[in-house]
């Protein structure tokens, strides 16, 4: 909301405080009596005292019984395609989950984290998180069940049984905002992304949409209470410059579009529940596009044939991340009755999956504490022998795979070298998934990556630039860096949306389409 830049409680001296907008300043927020200022903001929240996570090689020994599962979303080639950035440290598949360890970490885009009107504060003090609060001290795992049953309704109370706190507020308990009740964890995340960050859903633990308070920045994360990794409570699409060497200013924009705009969305994350997530809609001509409509869960199955560009079936269920209008209700930080854009993280009221029929999940170990499941133990073995996998740079995974997903890597190409430890030195050994760039010589830019793929070895090269080029990204490697506090549905529709959120650094805008759901104005209320 527009009025959210009047709404700073964090000190300007640091780095937060009023942004300008349009021009235009804003100004500190007023908070139970006080009129925030230079002199009464609020400080950022340092790093906890906890050490940072340095070694991610995987415990315990492979498990020679089990058969991996090696299609789908197992596949070595799928996950070397879709996995991005240094916060995804290794992913595998057993015989019935697919396995992802992450540190969380916010790779592949900065995080704005200090120009956030209002973060969530330390409790008992007067601190606010931001990006001095980022840490790895806590790495994060996804149990994605490889074989799921669908309920056959898609409303807020989805799963609410299997729920162990019914309050809406602590662990094990669903998000509730009065009398409505959501069908996800209160305190917890509903899937991770592709660069290993969890995702919340856009509600914060009050269940009041992220939004209204203010609390994420521009890329949809913050860090929650207690510190940590940032994490997502919206989706993390942003506007990209072709001319930059990093051109995504968030997670993904329109050239993760393999068929373009009006091609189907790519695939940004995994819900806990078993089903993937898919990107925004940015045409209203793209494959199911309104066929039909997304369910309140958020997603929905194409009525059309067609696969996505892995050649996933599209008719399988899967959700979506969108954008659409709601108001500001009374008691928030934005003026009320003003409107603005809410978008989505995937799973959006409820999950799809009928919870009880997975023997575990990510999304049942957030829900209950019942010896009915299975735990992380059970759930992430690793097959010995394994072939189809990911793993980053520097990450111990060769007791467990097999000598034939493995490659050796290249002489530097010419007119270049490669610099760190994975290729520096040709004859290496290289995983699968493991990723060099080359630093070439004044006037040849690199093209492509050197990656090892299933034991299949494709090479980068040096060549003359055709423009100036910014200098070549490192090759990604393990890095130490860096609890979501939740609205009942304020007023929404399937008005075609706008993308207006703004860095400190630049106002940016891309139009987008909003994906209607079928039963939204049903659902909908003023805050």
């Amino acid at each position: 909301p527009a009025s959210c830049k009047a709404a700073y409680i964090t000190c300007a001296s640091e780095g937060g405080g009023p942004a300008t907008v349009g021009g235009v300043t804003g100004t500190s927020t007023t908070l139970g009596g006080t009129k925030y200022s230079a002199s009464t903001c609020q400080s950022f929240l340092a790093k906890g005292a906890e050490a940072d996570i340095t070694s991610w090689t995987p415990k315990g020994r492979c498990d020679s019984t089990c058969t991996q599962k090696k299609t789908g979303v197992c596949s070595g080639t799928f996950l070397a395609k879709v996995l991005v950035g240094s916060g995804v440290k290794f992913a595998y598949c057993n015989d019935k989950w697919l396995v992802v360890s992450a540190s969380g970490e916010p790779s592949v885009f900065t995080p704005n984290l200090n120009d956030v009107p209002f973060p969530p504060g330390k409790q008992g003090t007067d601190f606010r998180t931001g990006m001095s609060t980022l840490s790895t001290s806590k790495g994060q795992e996804l149990y994605y069940p490889l074989s799921v049953t669908d309920l056959s309704t898609s409303v807020g109370t989805n799963n609410k049984d299997v729920f162990d706190v019914q309050t809406g507020s602590g662990p094990y308990s669903y998000l509730i905002d009065g009398t409505t009740m959501y069908g996800l964890p209160s305190d917890a995340g509903t899937g991770m992304a592709v660069n290993g960050q969890s995702i919340f859903p856009t509600y914060n633990n009050n269940g009041k949409f992220t939004p209204e308070k203010w609390e994420a920045d521009s890329c949809s994360s913050h860090v929650g209470q207690g510190g940590g990794q940032p994490h997502l409570h919206g989706d993390p699409f942003g506007v990209q410059d072709p001319s930059s060497s990093s051109p995504d200013t968030c997670l993904y924009g329109p050239s993760n579009y393999s068929s373009g705009v009006t091609g189907h969305p790519p695939v940004i994350g995994f819900a806990a529940d078993g089903h993937l997530i898919y990107g925004r809609y940015l045409s209203s001509s793209a494959p199911g596009f309104a066929a039909p409509l997304l369910d309140v869960c958020g997603g929905h199955s194409h009525t059309a044939t067609g696969n996505d560009e892995h050649g996933f079936n599209l008719q399988g269920y899967h959700y979506h991340t969108q954008v659409f209008d709601a108001t500001c209700g009374s008691g928030q930080m934005c003026t009320a009755g003003e409107s603005y854009k809410v978008t989505s993280t995937g799973p959006f009221q409820c999950f799809k999956a009928d919870l009880t029929k997975s023997t575990g999940s990510s999304a049942l170990l957030a829900a209950t504490a019942s010896s009915s499941y299975k735990g992380k133990a059970d759930m992430g073995n690793r097959c010995c022998s394994m072939t189809d996998y990911y793993v980053l740079n520097g990450v111990d995974l060769s007791a467990d795979v097999a000598a034939s997903s493995t490659c050796t890597a290249p002489a530097a190409p010419t007119n270049g070298t490669y610099t760190g430890t994975t290729c520096a030195t040709a004859g290496t050994k290289l995983y699968s998934g493991n990723t060099c760039r080359p630093t070439c010589n004044t006037g040849y830019c690199p093209s492509g990556n050197t990656k090892c793929v299933k034991g299949v070895l494709t090479e980068a090269t040096c060549v003359a630039c055709t423009n100036p080029s910014p200098a070549p990204s490192p090759s990604p490697s393990p890095s130490p860096s860096p609890s979501p506090s939740p609205s009942p549905s304020p007023s929404l529709s399937s008005a075609t949306a706008s993308h207006t959120r703004v860095r400190r650094s630049s106002a940016l805008t891309l139009p987008v389409v909003a994906l209607a759901m079928g039963v939204v104005a049903a659902l909908a209320k003023d805050a």
